[in-house]
């Protein structure tokens, strides 16, 4: 199930987004456009461990009209980057 996380005051909300929902055994490519459903949120976090994720936002940077950004960790090491930068 994919869910929308807002955060106010410090208090985190998870709520589901149906529409979102797919059997595809490859997120991958599907995490691209989840952006495009929720015109209401102020930027993108996508948290993923794997280095395609990273890749595919970086090509898909132009089609996403807000702040994107991958947060990563390997182990103990945990990294935001700024993909809207990067692109």
């Amino acid at each position: 199930m994919c869910e929308l996380l807002t955060g106010n005051q410090g208090s985190v909300n998870s709520i589901p987004v149906p529409d979102l929902h797919s059997s595809h055994e490859e997120a991958d490519s599907r995490i691209t456009l989840h952006p495009s459903q929720q015109p209401t949120t102020e930027r993108v976090i996508v948290r993923s461990p794997d280095s395609d994720v990273f890749l595919l936002l970086l090509s898909f940077s132009d089609a996403i009209s807000k702040p994107l950004i991958f947060d990563t960790s390997s182990g103990n090491n945990r990294r935001q980057l700024n993909i809207t930068d990067l692109a």
